[in-house]
């Protein structure tokens, strides 16, 4: 259960390949949509012994309309006491189960409960490596940030935009900030990691230029900027350096942005980037009575941070 339905997907179609074999299935695995069924007919299928199989396979996808029918809970008695050829698989969808309610306690000491919980925006990164690696694909750190900022959390989506790139590009070849811009539909260089490059290496010039051409959201830009300038605050007051990787949560690769970040702003500076940040988050949104159109108001905001 729960409001990310990707692992709850990849799960139900785990089982389904994985318990039976595709001659065991014909006579053992009965499939139930919750919009089409009964609890009562559910629970007849688990009782049934397996068929030339040492396991039957029983699955309720869409669990969560069954539920506004009250009907959930009358697994409470098969699941006090389940028929231990079947293996029952509950999916219930965009939302948890109380657990308090009897058949989840039961169903927690009996099998297992998992709750597929929506990733934070600083989880996706990771995931989206891991999405690689689980493939065989190498990619670049600036790719998986163009993914995470443009495609976010929606992980079907971002497992199939990896799919993609990787028959794109060929088997073993490693995916670019570049293939990615290309896939997704944007430039590269007129990101919101390009301004903060830009910001990093006080190139005003460039910062300017980034700024007139982007197509981000003021707010998705400043989002960005705000991760990072925080972060760098956090690095200024490290005791022990060398321990920054670990003691910020960043990975390797980025780290040298922090120390040349340091170099160009004082704790000061980079304590007052943060609020220039929130100020500007504020104005976007309409707070107060401001007339400067999101170009101006990124445009004060750069001068602001630089100077």
């Amino acid at each position: 259960m729960g409001e990310e339905p990707y692992f709850i997907d990849k799960l139900t179609g785990l089982l389904e390949e994985s318990v039976l074999t595709e001659d065991e299935k014909f006579m053992n695995f009965s499939l139930f949509y919750g919009k089409d069924c009964r609890v009562g007919e559910v629970i007849n299928e688990a009782r049934q012994y397996p068929t030339m199989s040492q396991m039957r396979l029983v699955m309720i996808k869409e669990a969560q309309t069954l539920d506004k029918k009250g009907e959930l809970d009358l697994l409470e008695h098969y699941i006090a006491k389940p028929m231990p050829s079947t293996v029952l698989v509950i999916a219930y969808k965009y939302g948890t189960i109380d657990g308090r309610k009897k058949w989840i306690s039961a169903a927690a000491k009996t099998g297992v409960v998992f709750n597929s919980e929506k990733l934070r925006d600083y989880q996706l990164p990771s995931f989206i490596e891991n999405l690689a690696k689980t493939s065989r694909t190498t990619i670049e750190p600036e790719a998986v940030n163009l993914l995470a900022e443009y495609v976010g959390a929606d992980l079907s989506l971002l497992e199939t935009t990896l799919e993609k790139l990787r028959l794109q590009l060929g088997e073993g070849k490693r995916i670019t900030a570049d293939a990615v811009a290309n896939s997704v539909g944007i430039s590269k260089d007129y990101t919101p990691f390009e301004l903060l490059d830009s910001l990093i290496n006080r190139n005003a010039e460039k910062c300017y230029r980034v700024a007139t051409h982007t197509t981000s959201a003021i707010q998705q830009t400043i989002a960005v900027l705000f991760n990072y300038f925080c972060n760098l605050m956090i690095y200024h007051y490290l005791a022990d350096k060398s321990n920054a990787v670990t003691e910020m949560k960043i990975r390797p690769y980025f780290l040298k942005d922090y120390e040349k970040g340091a170099r160009n702003y004082t704790k000061m500076q980079a304590f007052r980037a943060v609020g220039y940040l929130r100020e500007y988050d504020r104005k976007s949104k309409g707070s107060g009575n401001f007339s400067a159109d999101s170009g101006q108001l990124m445009d004060e905001l750069i001068f602001k941070i630089l100077h």
